[in-house]
């Protein structure tokens, strides 16, 4: 009977590497329960092939009593992975219900081992039978017993089953099939034996229809996708995404769509209209296509991705997956964009024209009244009252500083249309700079400002346009005498320093307050100061000094401490080849303190 053992022993090897790479490379719920099963089936197996393989009764006894522990370990076990695979059942982890899955097999293993006090699960019938090689077991009362105990765990098993077929989908009906085929079969063999005295080499035929049910569950388990987590990850998400998706063979036939696409109406559609809409699609190609699909009134873009052959990647593809992004939406939105860009840049437009129009039509009166004003103010039409000079005079003030409103305006709107066309001539900037000091001097007296240009080298050259330069020079002079303190010091000054002409003024005013930027630079804008806005400005004056600064490749910013006043610098970098160039001469040009009348409108601190 060596044969037999051998065959056991090879049995119970295939077995284990089986069970070594399922607890390594395999995870699912009742994994240690399915090792006990291993376990106690390879013991099984072991010690029923070295039953059959000695010819000694007491031998042969022996190994029948200590198989027990195999045989009642087995439908234990057996029955807590199936409740633990199919039902995940919390209850199996009490300390109770695990008590059974030791007590029972040792039970049941110390009842066959006392057997020679009781008598009870085998008599003293039980011999070798001349002729025979294997034992001839008369089974006592305490069999049966036994028996019935591992009927109850095998029943259990039914019952677990049963209860996950009439729950489960029929997709996972194959796998319950093959569970309850394991189950059934070592119990039919069992009862076989039991009832009819069914052997194999006169051996108990159980151990073995258990091994080949449970290595086939293995197999199955290996490759069906039921349980699988990924597999059924990946069919939740193919049914639930949004987006209709569908799967083409090489044949151009639908072979599956997923919810979504059935939602769309692609299922509905006849043969006709699946011709017609593969024929929009160029599945030879895995890029998105260019034309649209239109669908039961939804606009959609297809995505197509090509499925290889596993078999022969490099060679035909299987078909192709086509993903279809509702884009119907997205069109809407974008043409109610468009639209409303083209009604805001008419809007714009219309804007733009009538500023110009009022512009240019409050140019002519402003010129009539500005021309009356001076002709009355300078006498020529006669000795003025004092007491009609002071209106007067309140008048002209108004309207040039009207006219310098309208010029602004204009200015502003050259500029945001790029219709502003600036020379490139070299410009002294320091003579500019000397030029708005002497203008801006009779303004700096009456706010009792005094002006300061440094004695020493204050000549710069540069390339640019002489008028847009003395303008932005004329925003920040008056801007500081505006809001510097009375009695204070407006200081202008020039400085070239590694390729950098700067131009800075500094005033003694409140300063401005960190993140103002926006708003001192900003159009029509003006910053708060001390709670109050500008009475003057209008909020233009440094928005286009900057834009003028920036169109001749210089920059305009500030630096300022509150409490202290500000210092705004025009900056202008030398690049070889690059405009602006930067042409130094030395001048000896020293001046004194000089006191201005003002062109600017606006303001240091208050004008953003």
């Amino acid at each position: 009977m060596q044969p037999v053992f051998w065959a056991a022993a090879s049995v119970s090897a295939v077995a284990a590497v089986v069970m070594v790479c399922m607890l390594k490379y395999q995870h699912f719920h009742g994994k240690r329960f399915y090792a006990l099963t291993f376990i106690a089936m390879i013991w099984t197996l072991i010690t029923v092939g070295a039953e059959a393989s000695t010819p000694s009764f007491a031998c042969q006894f022996d190994m029948a009593v200590v198989a027990w522990l195999g045989n009642a370990l087995v439908p234990v076990a057996w029955c807590f992975f199936v409740f633990a695979y199919v039902h995940q059942a919390e209850w199996l982890s009490k300390k109770r219900v695990m008590a059974a899955l030791v007590l029972v097999p040792l039970g049941c293993f110390v009842f066959a081992a006392t057997n020679s006090m009781h008598q009870l699960v085998y008599t003293a019938e039980t011999a070798i039978l001349p002729g025979d090689r294997q034992i001839t077991y008369i089974h006592g009362p305490g069999f049966f017993a036994i028996t019935a105990v591992l009927y109850t765990f095998v029943a259990a098993t039914f019952y677990a089953l049963i209860k996950a077929f009439a729950r489960a989908r029929r997709s996972a009906w194959p796998l319950l099939t093959m569970l309850a085929v394991v189950t059934i079969t070592p119990l039919s063999a069992n009862a076989s034996y039991v009832i009819f005295g069914f052997t194999v080499f006169g051996l108990d035929p159980t151990a073995f229809m258990f091994t080949v049910g449970i290595l086939a569950f293995t197999f199955m388990l290996l490759t069906n996708k039921t349980m699988d987590m990924a597999s059924i990850g990946q069919s939740i998400l193919f049914n639930t995404t949004s987006e209709p998706v569908i799967l083409i063979d090489n044949n151009r036939r639908v072979t599956l769509m997923n919810s979504a696409a059935k939602r769309s109406g692609l299922c509905n559609l006849s043969k006709a209209e699946a011709d017609a809409l593969l024929a929009k699609i160029d599945t030879r190609s895995p890029r998105t296509t260019d034309a649209s699909l239109t669908i039961e009134q939804r606009i959609y873009d297809p995505r197509i991705q090509e499925i290889e052959s596993p078999l022969d990647p490099n060679g035909a593809i299987l078909g192709w997956s086509i993903t279809l992004v509702d884009i119907t939406d997205r069109i809407v939105i974008t043409r109610a964009l468009e639209d409303a860009l083209l009604r805001a840049d008419e809007a714009n437009r219309a804007k733009d024209e009538f500023i110009s129009v009022v512009s240019h039509e409050l140019r002519t009166p402003l010129t009539s009244l500005k021309g009356g004003l001076a002709l009355a103010l300078s006498g020529r039409l006669g000795e003025i009252d004092a007491r009609i000079r002071s209106p007067l005079e309140i008048a002209q003030r108004n309207g040039m500083r009207l006219s310098r409103l309208v010029d602004n305006i204009l200015l502003a709107q050259k500029i945001d249309v790029d219709a502003l066309s600036l020379d490139a001539l070299p410009v002294d900037l320091g003579a500019l700079l000397k030029e708005s000091l002497e203008e801006n001097k009779m303004f700096a007296a009456e706010q009792k400002i005094d002006l300061v240009l440094p004695k020493g080298d204050q000549t710069a050259t540069i390339t640019g346009d002489a008028f847009a330069l003395r303008q932005i020079i004329d925003n920040l002079v008056s801007n500081a005498i505006k809001f510097s303190e009375q009695g204070s010091t407006v200081e202008g000054s020039l400085s070239i320093r590694n390729g950098h002409v700067r131009l800075s003024i500094k005033d003694s005013g409140r300063g401005i307050p960190d993140g103002m930027e926006g708003q001192v630079f900003g159009r029509f804008e003006q910053v708060k100061n001390g709670g109050q806005y500008a009475t003057q400005g209008s909020g233009l004056g440094l928005h286009i000094s900057q834009q003028l600064a920036r169109q001749m490749s210089g920059k305009l910013f500030y630096d300022s401490v509150v409490g202290e006043g500000t210092t705004f610098h025009m900056e202008f970098t030398t690049v070889a080849a690059q405009q602006p160039a930067v042409i130094l001469s030395a001048a000896d040009n020293t001046d004194d303190t000089t006191t201005p009348a003002s062109t600017g409108d606006t303001p240091e601190a208050v004008q953003a």
